[in-house]
């Protein structure tokens, strides 16, 4: 029988839940009641538009940067020319070491956070009714084991959304994430002086709570309905500490994949086993093997708990979860460090160094505003910073482009629009850019 407009629709359940509690657009996801098949929002005509000019420019840009290069010594003829070749000469950076290390393993990550893991737990933890004493602390250091970018948290911040976490505490966790990792925190201590490290630690913590606070008061939220709905997919009886390491196995996949356990991994495979020629070449094809070793065996352990643990149904959403996340985030994260790139090759980021000499607003705002459009890794941000600052940049604004610049950047803001829309997307970029500024004041005078 064809239910009709005054049939009773039972409460949301699931991914429902979080469209209507966490504010979060139909874009997203948006379940059926019978087979709860996801589908997408169409695109306006003048949005579909753009995004095909984008894409055409992009891989025009593509083709230009390898079937027409410039002689060596030589400058592009045009503006034009040389932003674009640097986009793509930043996109292919980001597709050959971040793609595969970081981005891939994030997804699986993120989607089994959303469907192996009971709601409860982060409904417990960092929900709308949580202690938020309790709750944004959490928020602030969860990522501290995960080696992500800000564009590598987003699939795990959308799947924490989408999860039952509180828009406060779950925007507290996306701008902590890629700036208080440990990988990141000890290359900061190895690169810059070590008064950078403790205001860095300090600022992101500062920051991301206060960030997390004002947005949930910006943006209040709607109590749920049945919080403790959890989808039929959820409901295996599994122990806490079987689902605490399959959580563990699999960032510890994540962690072998972006080298942060290279002192073991290189360890594993004898560099005598490629012959004494060349030793750099032995060297790094006993790293490359050992690495392959040890995310090979992780992978099987993963598959040997996955069929002693969980059913058939619950992994294959895993896998059909994994790939809607990367369609729905991957698209926009290419194009944002595409246009990142071509901003910061077009014009000589040397020429604009004088404006950062000094502690002040306007050089603190500066390096924020730079900070959040540039694609900086979490890694690579420490780099750009440590450069900066022997050319002759102030700790103060030194400081405000290491806070912004890995915790958001184009890519993010653009991959974000879908996930939680356009006002609080715009909100969350400005209060960035304002808090990354503050503390860059802050520390400057120190």
């Amino acid at each position: 029988m064809t239910s009709t407009p005054d049939t009773p629709v039972p409460p949301a359940t699931g991914a429902e839940s979080c469209v209507e509690a966490c504010g979060l657009p139909e874009s997203v996801v948006k379940s059926s009641k019978k087979g709860k098949r996801e589908e997408r929002r169409e695109k306006g005509p003048i949005e579909k538009a753009i995004l095909a000019l984008a894409w055409l420019f992009l891989l025009g840009s593509v083709a230009i940067a390898y079937l027409w290069p410039v002689p060596e010594g030589q400058p592009d003829p045009s503006f034009l020319l040389r932003g674009a070749r640097a986009g793509a000469k930043e996109l292919l950076d980001f597709l050959s070491t971040h793609l595969v290390s970081a981005m891939i393993p994030a997804f699986f990550l993120a989607a089994a956070i959303s469907t192996f893991f009971s709601k409860e737990t982060i409904i417990k933890a960092m929900g709308r009714q949580a202690n938020p004493l309790v709750a944004y602390p959490i928020a602030a250091f969860a990522g501290a084991i995960l080696t992500v970018c800000s564009c590598g948290v987003l699939p795990i911040f959308m799947s924490i959304l989408q999860s039952g976490a509180g828009l406060g505490p779950a925007i507290t966790f996306l701008y902590a994430s890629p700036a208080i990792n440990l990988i990141s925190l000890i290359y900061t201590w190895k690169i810059l002086p070590l008064s950078m490290l403790y205001g860095r630690v300090i600022a992101v913590a500062v920051s991301a709570i206060g960030i997390g606070m004002i947005m949930a008061l910006l943006f209040r939220e709607k109590p749920a309905a049945d919080s403790g709905d959890d989808e039929p997919g959820k409901t295996a009886p599994r122990t806490a500490a079987q689902e605490g390491l399959f959580f563990g196995l699999l960032v510890l996949v994540m962690l072998t994949s972006t080298d942060a356990l290279g002192l073991v991994t290189r360890a594993l495979v004898p560099a005598s086993l490629f012959g004494d020629a060349d030793p750099e070449w032995s060297a790094k094809m006993a790293a490359l093997a050992g690495k392959l070793l040890a995310i090979g065996v992780e992978i099987v352990i993963v598959i040997l708990l996955l069929r002693a643990w969980f059913t058939w149904d619950e992994t294959r959403k895993w896998l059909k979860r994994t790939g809607r996340q990367a369609s729905e985030i991957m698209p926009m994260v290419f194009l944002g460090i595409f246009y990142s790139g071509m901003l910061g090759g077009a014009p000589s980021m040397v020429d604009y160094l004088g404006l950062v000499r000094e502690n002040t607003i306007f050089a603190n705002l500066f390096s924020s505003v730079i900070g959040s459009l540039m694609y900086f890794g979490s890694i690579v941000g420490v780099n750009v910073v440590d450069l900066f600052r022997r050319w002759g940049m102030h700790n103060g604004p030194a400081l405000a482009l290491l806070l912004a610049g890995p915790t958001i950047s184009l890519p993010s803001v653009l991959a974000l629009l879908p996930i939680i829309g356009r006002a609080k997307t715009l909100a969350y970029l400005v209060l960035v850019v304002i808090f990354s500024a503050a503390a860059g004041l802050i520390f400057g005078t120190l």
